[in-house]
């Protein structure tokens, strides 16, 4: 797979912003640089001339270096054609993925784009993108130190690679030709880090007939809390939905007593007089709680990396490859708030004889109306005074584990036909816990039967009964021995949790212990794992026929992969042993899930066919079959590819092909739990959801134009590409189906079909769009999409009197359209239109800002070189309606920010590289955005002005 193709000195600036393509730079023997050839994905066919038809990108481990070495979620996160991508922590909405890092080539999505280790595929990360339950390669196991250079087609490609290429391939190389050993470090810092840091090492030896490469990497990154930025937790005035909950601690009451039909409300809601003493406000009569106060900006995070490869040229001409990877990455303490808000309300009741009830009804007066004999809390288990375990946030912990093991035959017969023969194995195993409050061991506490009582049940373990109901004949009394009640009242708050001011109201003795709150809460655990086991085998040549510009070469290939999915849930998140009290599982806001293991092998065979028409006309041809069994089924994909040099120094390239992805083995069933906000509810609540093994593969039509002009040190493209994208894997938007059900309620339809969609407090009450407890979403076959942009690229260099090289370039993108078809979710018309320009936090896509632009310039003397990068993100609306952002944050602002690096490249003490850089000089903040952490991660840096140092020094070789 491979085109060759020139490079001007300095044509590449970081992240592929300013890679002109197929560019790249090395080092000479004597420290000076000079134009070399690479290879570039794109084809099978052995030689393929640097004139064929391939919008690629190319980014080397030198490149990296002049831009200080970033990481690759910063790499990602610059490219033009990226838009939307994990890797900031972002709890909010790619909940569960700390840690990992993803591509999102034109923002199609993470899943459509296809990331290559050397050419073969690798294994997913096993946990999913909740709100698209799309699987994702997790671009944070690679390591840096190994990467030799990573290569971006720009295009579907789904006739040479298969199920995933719709948006195009990230091919990251690995270096094989380090000869002694380097060792590197970086440390990195902002306002309110303690900073981050990077080590690495690597040691290549090379023989005459081998080379054997091994890098290692350690990454460190610090805790930063939201709260050491000033803009990240904002009062509630300046945005209502910056982290902000109806569902508090302290919380409001309904006063319950004999009514003519029973036990009920005897009067209007009580807010906690305490709410404000504590840190929260009152609106519109309730308390409202921050939650954000507790989360982070950026996790602890600890990651391993070893890579090592080893490669024999045989007595035969033919060469052997064997390589292997592993990584390991840690979130050991994630934060997140002090309890969720309950899905259920109706079970948290406490009595009047209740001591919190009683000091409190003591402490106010009148507050309860005559004849109340209990209370129903609204509200949720621990708010502003913290977590009791911790004194702050709730804990949990993200782990993962990636193994990596390839090997290839590689040569020729005596024909000339090429062969290569690859078996590759992949496997990453993921945990993850987040804590949860028990529903029965909340509604047990309320009673006074905290601690002595299974917190899942209710039950008194030694009569098997709940003490509470009628009936019971045991000996537990409520508050006495081991017995605890649950406080939700201001009054056993100690202090705040989030600025440990002491709780003027607090009463000693009335404080929830760590021992209750250790037992009404527990962790929602699942293991997820993915396999990939990949046999590919092509052949490749020069044909007989022969065309105007020459000989017509040719490869051909089987490709043959078996992916495997396993869910291996805790016995309390398993909804098949712990279905709970309402079917969802036994936690108050965490649905439970199913266990899973599933697998599918795919078959695909696959031609391609280079042909130089003419001297100045070469074509590529290439069609695949992929199979992948029962429902599914098959796909035929073409493909055709030119490029036309009209001049020596101006040509024309276009490509069309069609592109095919199955279904994932995640989406095909299961349940997953994302946490959303509600603007009906105005709180966060629990969106479920549900596989669907009904679904079928998506398709789309592709096609780019682009000309290219090169003349002296001056290069220039400009690419028209275009996407027809049709029953695309996507979830149901649950805002839209949250805003059709309050349509329906407001109507009186109470029949509606959309309401079975809901889950409400009280479902034997009248809906209420207030009382909306969970949303239920399903992965369906969505809409319709349209999309199309332009990218381009440009750059000139000249060569100075002093020996000197002075360079600039720019490169942009911008997306013309992203036009959206309505879809139906039980028969009524849900989203549509042109996403283009929006935050989209509203539908099913990802913020997409219509154009970004990148300038560099460039100056290298000797060993010394100057980078100076100017990165420019458009503005773009926040297309919700004015109630579901709070009101607040229409529009994002651009950005613009500027980065200074400096590098010398010295062979001084056996030789050695030297960074430093400023990311954002002036230390811009990220724009507004009407979003619990107020700013997009998706889109902006929200560090601020960042300081790097690096240092790499090298150790001799072998002399081989």
């Amino acid at each position: 797979m491979r085109l060759t193709t020139r490079l001007v000195l300095g044509a590449s600036a970081l992240a592929l912003v300013t890679a002109l393509p197929a560019f790249a730079q090395e080092e000479a023997d004597d420290g000076t640089r000079k134009l070399s050839t690479v290879t570039v994905t794109g084809s099978f066919i052995q030689g393929t001339p640097e004139d064929a038809a391939l919008p690629v990108d190319v980014l080397t481990a030198g490149d990296l270096k002049l831009e200080g070495q970033p990481s690759i979620t910063e790499l990602i996160r610059n490219l033009g054609p990226s838009s939307g991508v994990d890797g900031q922590t972002n709890q909010f909405s790619s909940n569960g993925l700390e840690g990992t890092s993803n591509i999102n080539l034109r923002g199609l999505g993470p899943a459509r784009t296809l990331v290559l280790i050397n050419g073969h595929r690798q294994t997913y990360h096993p946990y999913s993108i909740g709100e698209q339950a799309q699987l994702f390669v997790d671009t944070n196991n690679i390591p840096t130190a190994a990467i030799g250079r990573i290569e971006v087609l720009k295009d579907g490609a789904a006739a040479l690679y298969g199920s995933d290429a719709i948006a195009g391939v990230v091919n990251f190389i690995t270096n094989r030709d380090l000869d002694g050993f380097e060792v590197g470090g970086s440390f990195s810092t902002f306002d309110g880090s303690d900073g981050d840091y990077d080590l690495s090492a690597a040691y290549g030896l090379q023989g005459q007939n081998f080379s054997w490469v091994t890098s290692v990497g350690y990454n460190k990154r610090s805790e930063v809390l939201l709260s050491e930025k000033d803009w990240a937790v904002l009062p509630y005035d300046q945005n209502p939905v910056g982290g902000w909950s109806s569902l508090s601690n302290p919380g409001y009451y309904v006063p319950l007593g004999v009514t003519a039909t029973g036990l009920g409300p005897i009067g209007g809601a009580i807010n906690d007089s305490g709410c404000e003493d504590v840190g929260g406000i009152v609106v519109a009569g309730t308390c409202r709680f921050q939650f954000t106060n507790y989360d982070n900006l950026v996790e602890e995070e600890e990651r391993y990396q070893i890579f090592s490869e080893y490669n024999r040229n045989l007595s035969n001409g033919a060469e052997l490859h064997f390589e292997l990877l592993y990584a390991h990455s840690d979130v050991p303490t994630w934060k997140t708030s002090p309890s969720y808000p309950p899905q259920s309300l109706t079970k948290q009741v406490l009595l009047a004889s209740h001591p919190g009830f009683q000091q409190y009804a003591a402490d106010n007066p009148g507050a309860f109306p005559a004849g109340t004999i209990g209370a129903l809390f609204i509200g949720r288990t621990f708010g502003w005074g913290g977590f009791p375990g911790t004194g702050g946030a709730q804990e949990g912990y993200r782990t993962s584990e990636t193994w990596r093991g390839s090997g290839s035959y590689v040569g020729d017969f005596d024909n000339g036909v090429h062969y290569d023969a690859a078996l590759s194995y992949s496997s990453t195993e993921s945990e993850r816990l987040t804590n949860d409050t028990y529903i029965v061991g909340l509604t047990s506490a309320l009673r006074g039967f905290g601690v002595c009582t299974d917190p899942n049940t209710g039950f008194d373990p030694a009569t098997g009964t709940v003490p509470y109901a009628p009936g019971y004949s045991g000996t537990l009394v409520a508050g006495a021995g081991t017995c605890e009640y649950y406080n939700p009242f201001s009054n056993g708050i100690i202090q705040s949790g989030v600025t440990g001011a002491p709780n003027p109201n607090y009463v000693p003795g009335l404080e929830n212990s760590v021992t209750l709150a250790d037992w009404m809460t527990d962790g929602s655990v699942t293991i997820a794992k993915t396999d990939l086991l990949v046999f590919d085998g092509v052949l490749s040549g020069e044909s007989n026929v022969q065309a105007a510009g020459g000989a017509v070469g040719w490869a051909a290939g089987v490709q043959v992969r078996r992916e495997s999915y396993k869910v291996d849930p805790s016995d309390l998140t398993d909804l098949t042993v712990t279905p709970g009290p309402g079917g969802t599982g036994p936690y108050s806001f965490l649905a439970g899930t199913t266990p899973a293991d599933e697998d599918q092998t795919i078959y695909a065979v696959f031609g391609e066919l280079q042909v130089p028409l003419y001297d100045n006309l070469n074509m590529q041809f290439a069609v695949r079959y992929e199979d992948y069994g029962g429902d599914i089924g098959s796909t035929f994909d073409p493909k055709v590819a030119a490029k036309w040099d009209v001049t020596d120094n101006f040509a024309l390239r276009g490509s069309a092909q069609t592109s095919f992805k199955g279904p994932t083995l995640n989406q095909l069933g299961g349940v997953g739990t994302t946490l959303q906000f509600i603007s009906a509810a105005s709180a966060f609540k629990a969106v479920d959801t549900f596989g669907n093994p009904a679904l079928k593969p998506e398709s789309a039509f592709s096609f780019n134009l682009g000309g290219i002009y090169e003349v002296n040190n001056f290069f220039a493209s400009l690419d028209y590409y275009n996407f027809d994208f049709s029953d695309p894997v996507i979830v149901e938007e649950q805002s839209n189906i949250v805003n059709a059900a309050v349509a329906a309620i407001n109507a009186g339809d109470f029949d509606n079909p959309i309401l079975t969609r809901i889950t409400f407090n009280d479902p034997a009450a009248v809906p209420a769009a207030n009382q909306i407890s969970r949303v239920r979403t399903n992965i369906t076959n969505g809409p319709d999409i349209q999309t199309s942009g332009v990218d381009l690229r440009l750059q000139h260099s000249w060569d100075m009197s002093n020996n000197a090289e002075f360079s600039v370039g720019a490169d942009g993108t911008y997306i013309i359209e992203y036009k959206v078809d309505p879809y139906f979710v039980e028969g009524l018309p849900i989203g549509g239109g042109d996403y283009v320009g929006q935050f989209n936090r509203g539908n099913f896509t990802r913020s997409m800002p219509q154009w970004k632009a990148n300038l560099f310039a460039n100056y290298a003397l000797g060993g010394h070189n100057f980078r100076v990068v100017m990165r420019h993100i458009d503005s773009y609306k926040d297309e919700r309606a004015p109630a579901a952002r709070g009101g607040v944050g229409a529009k994002i602002d651009s950005q613009t920010t500027f980065d200074l690096f400096y590098n010398l490249q010295s062979e001084m003490l056996g030789g050695f590289d030297f960074g430093l850089s400023v990311v954002n000089v002036t230390d811009e903040d990220p724009p507004f955005a009407a979003f619990d952490v107020n700013y997009d991660p998706y889109t902006h840096n929200p560090f601020g002005r960042t300081f790097k140092i690096s240092l790499t020094k090298r150790f001799g070789g072998s002399g081989n």
